[in-house]
Formats: structure tokens, C-alpha cells, sequence
């Protein structure tokens, strides 16, 4: 799960590590919220479901461009 407080908490290699931890064919799915970011509620279901926050480094990206982003990042951590 993408979530920009990960980052302003001093997170890093967070994507690194919960990327590293997948096994080899399992499935992934990210989480993005709306611009505004989600709120504490939110965080605390999807953690409990399961979830794992990751942030995408020190910058707060768009809506629409955090995707994006996000799936350069993992190619980059899977195929190079």
C-alpha cells in the first residue's frame, strides 16, 4: 500500500523490502488513495486485512501519477 505518511516518518527501502519478501509467482496488488491521502481509518483496515505500507520515497506524487511511478519502480526492483 502506497501511503506518503511512510515517508514522512523516515521510511526507506520500504517497497525494496516488501518486494523483496513475494514470492516468486505471487500475486500483488497496490493501493492507492485520492489526493488528500486516506484517512487513519482506512490505514488501520487495510493493515488489518493484511496490507503492508510502502512509500514511494520522500516526494508526494498525484493520483494519478503514483501508479505510474510505482510500477517503474517495481520493474526496475524485478527485472534489472
Amino acid at each position: 500500500m502506497a501511503y506518503e505518511e511512510s515517508a514522512k516518518e523516515g521510511e526507506s527501502a520500504a517497497l525494496l523490502q516488501a518486494v523483496s519478501d513475494i514470492e516468486k509467482g505471487a500475486k500483488l496488488l497496490f493501493i492507492f488513495g485520492p489526493e488528500g491521502g486516506l484517512s487513519p481509518a482506512e490505514i488501520e483496515s487495510f493493515e488489518a486485512k493484511g496490507a503492508v505500507l510502502a512509500g514511494l520515497g520522500p516526494r508526494i506524487l498525484r493520483a494519478e501519477t503514483a501508479p505510474l511511478y510505482a510500477l517503474s519502480a517495481l520493474s526496475v526492483l524485478l527485472e534489472l
